[in-house]
């Protein structure tokens, strides 16, 4: 937890909070504004339908390059490749504090619909525990994304280049949920697209892609997916990293020599 803790305080001061915190609430306060929703149901489709689509996995690609902005300053890139400490406790690291801020940006998704709908739309009764299953379920479909983003972060010092990257695979993912390609949701950005539609049954009404039940089976799918693909980008990103720090010593050490 050390090195979890020591990247979210590298954060302090930075824009990741904002980011974490409005984006939920714009997509809440959004889904208000042509139309009234009549139930918390509706007001939660209505919520997570743009959020889902574009507004979460964007925002991930966002902190992932704010969470890598701090290495690759100066040259704490070179001493980050040096250091003594294991690449996979980095990358680790690295990506747990993203899951972090993406998973308080579900809390705070919750948190947002519940305030909108009984003080401002007066709604009777609590949020269903539809909102809080399916924003559980998102912040761990979170996961993979978290992963490969900070795996594209990690190996530019653009900021702006991971967040485009993000951008295309979030459309490519929509795009190929839209058209019903069979096993698109293994791309990470598909499979938190998808995961936020969960239990929008009403046809039409969030999406015009094909959502799941809020099950049992259908939420172990989700957690062993995204628990698999986190897996194997985290193993994949090490490997590299791992390669390049062994050519940049290379590289160093013969120009000493």
């Amino acid at each position: 937890m050390k090195p979890v803790l020591a990247e979210i305080l590298k954060l302090r001061g930075s824009t990741s909070w904002a980011v974490a915190v409005l984006l939920p609430v714009a997509s809440v306060v959004s889904a208000c504004i042509f139309v009234r929703p009549d139930g918390w149901r509706l007001l939660w489709i209505r919520s997570v339908g743009f959020y889902g689509m574009a507004l979460l996995p964007v925002g991930l690609a966002v902190l992932a390059s704010l969470v890598w902005r701090v290495e690759h300053r100066g040259s704490n890139w070179n001493v980050l490749m040096s250091t003594p400490v294991p690449t996979w406790r980095t990358v680790v690291a690295k990506t747990a504090a993203i899951w972090l801020l993406a998973s308080g940006m579900q809390l705070v998704l919750v948190l947002a619909v519940t305030a909108v709908g009984v003080g401002a739309l007066g709604l009777r009764g609590a949020p269903p525990g539809l909102c809080l299953a399916a924003g559980a379920l998102t912040a761990v479909a979170c996961a993979p994304v978290c992963a490969l983003q900070s795996a594209i972060s990690a190996f530019t010092r653009s900021f702006a280049l991971p967040v485009a990257a993000g951008l295309c695979l979030t459309g490519v993912g929509t795009t190929m949920l839209l058209a019903h390609v069979p096993g698109i949701w293994l791309l990470p950005h598909a499979l938190v697209t998808r995961t936020t539609q969960i239990g929008a049954l009403e046809r039409g009404s969030a999406t015009g892609f094909t959502v799941q039940d809020l099950t049992w089976g259908s939420a172990a799918a989700t957690v062993g997916t995204a628990a698999i693909l986190t897996g194997i980008v985290i193993a994949a990103t090490t490997l590299a990293l791992d390669r390049k720090s062994t050519r940049l010593n290379s590289s160093h050490l013969a120009e000493s020599r």
